[in-house]
């Protein structure tokens, strides 16, 4: 290897791992206020919420990589611009590209490293860190229970709370509902005051009570209160008052670690480029079998219609028959009775079919937002290495133009860049899942738009073109103002 490649690679790879740790950092900071009010002051251990941020840091590479590859680039040309290194190079026979080749390199070995990341690392960091967040929900209910909101985070149980304070050491207007006998309402508890703490690392769960009730009722084997069935009242029903009461919930039994490593396995982002290929053939076969039932439900029911006023010459014409028959009464005109029972079926036909299609049209709907997601997670494993290297091939041309180094102008530019790269990829994505555009066109919507201003770029500078020079332009304005004058 030359000393130039040594150089430039040096001066490369410098500024884009400091790039890449303050882009990762700067990402963390806004997911830390984000969850700001859910994890602070609630009790929880620190090495809880370093493990949770730590999962979190690794979902944020395929943000932070790609501004890290833009900064870097514009940040190393602008620097030899600014010291005259590339007139220097010029004058020594030294053309741009060849300048550009070694980071070409490794903007190549950039871009697989993060495919291979983005295929594996950030699949099991997202379904880590999501793991990690409904283990400390469920682990630690005081993270969760909100003021007048139901809570359903506990198996079995209904949590309601007016009012809590000091991380749930205080609550007012406590109301708990006992599921665990799978027979309804059968067994609520009402306080005015009382108190909440976990015992054993998050394995208990206490609540002590004051000043409330406790309502039972001794549901019937059919598992249907009396009192809901609409007849007398024959199971018995208790009423407790109480000073103070002392609940204790056990959630070792709800072996949080066990029920949430199913949880996020079949998430799009939880998965890498094979099994994803797997979940979208069963979600495509899936919503084919709907649209078919779609079919076969219209179907049966036109042939229901039809065989009461359907198409059928005959049986149009004895319906028709049937109506003109009528006798005309006091009271204004009477249908036969068998003409009227055939109009009542067939209204409730037609309604029953309305119903069904509203039913499969949401299911189809939900079903094809299910399978564009999938679709495009797929696409996005391949999206990330490009737009890395397109990235590149803007911020490496950008910088030889600016001439400006260190982290003023090529900071401001490239934030301007990433920030519309990163905005056409969000309204391609969302736009994709919707259905308005294809997987493909949502997926790659940025890399199309920047892809054609990244090659003109490059071409200009390699060529020594005047069309992007500043002066250039600078000196055709002031002509255009000089002619005016």
């Amino acid at each position: 290897m030359k000393k130039i490649d040594r150089f430039i690679i040096k001066s490369y790879i410098g500024p884009l791992v400091l790039t890449f740790l303050i882009a990762t950092f700067i990402l963390l900071l806004q997911f830390i206020w984000r969850y700001m009010d859910e994890l602070v002051g609630k009790g929880l251990p620190l090495a809880d919420v370093a493990e949770f941020l730590w999962y979190a840091c690794w979902t944020f590479v395929p943000l932070s990589l790609p501004l890290a590859v833009l900064l870097s680039s514009l940040m190393l040309f602008g620097s030899l611009g600014e010291h005259y290194e590339l007139v220097a190079a010029k004058a020594a026979g030294l053309p741009l590209r060849r300048l550009m080749a070694p980071t070409v390199v490794m903007s190549l070995l950039i871009s697989g490293i993060a495919f291979y990341f983005t295929d594996h690392a950030v699949p099991q960091a997202y379904k880590l860190h999501r793991q990690k967040y409904h283990e400390i929900q469920t682990r630690r209910p005081a993270v969760n229970l909100q003021e007048g909101v139901y809570y359903y985070g506990i198996p079995d149980y209904v949590i309601r709370v007016g009012k809590k304070r000091d991380e749930g050491r205080y609550l007012e207007d406590v109301q708990i509902y006992d599921h665990s006998q799978h027979k309804g309402n059968c067994a609520v508890t009402m306080s005015k005051k009382g108190g909440m703490y976990t015992l054993e690392d998050g394995r208990y769960l206490v609540f002590n009570l004051f000043d409330g009730y406790t309502y039972g009722e001794d549901i019937a084997n059919n598992g249907q209160s009396s009192l809901t069935a609409g007849h007398k009242a024959q199971d018995p029903f208790t009423r407790i008052k109480f000073d103070t009461q002392t609940l204790i919930m056990d959630l070792s039994k709800y072996d949080s670690k066990q029920s949430t490593d199913n949880l996020y396995v079949k998430h799009q982002k939880s998965l890498a480029l094979k099994p994803l290929g797997k979940e979208i053939d069963t979600l495509r076969m899936n919503l084919e079998e709907r649209v078919g039932r779609l079919v076969t439900n219209i179907n049966s029911r036109n042939y229901f219609l039809s065989s009461l006023i359907g198409n059928d010459s005959a049986v149009r014409a004895s319906f028709n028959e049937r109506v003109m028959n009528g006798v005309k009464a006091d009271d204004g005109y009477v249908l036969p009775e068998a003409t009227l029972r055939d109009v009542r079926e067939a209204a409730a036909l037609s309604g029953a079919l309305v119903d069904d299609m509203e039913y499969y049209q949401r299911d189809v709907s939900y079903l094809s937002e299910r399978l564009n997601a999938y679709r495009v997670e797929e696409h996005k494993k391949f999206s990330l290495s490009v737009g890395c290297l397109i990235l590149f091939f803007i911020g490496a041309p950008l910088g030889a133009l600016i001439r400006k180094g260190g982290m003023g102008m090529p900071v401001v530019v490239s934030v301007l860049l990433f920030v519309s790269y990163y905005v056409l990829s969000v309204i391609g994505e969302k736009a994709a899942i919707e259905g308005s555009l294809t997987c493909t066109l949502g997926a790659w919507l940025a890399t199309f738009v920047f892809l054609p201003f990244g090659l003109l770029l490059t071409l200009q500078v390699t060529i020594d073109s005047s069309f992007l020079d500043a002066d250039t332009w600078r000196v055709y304005w002031k002509k255009i103002f000089k002619d005016k004058r």
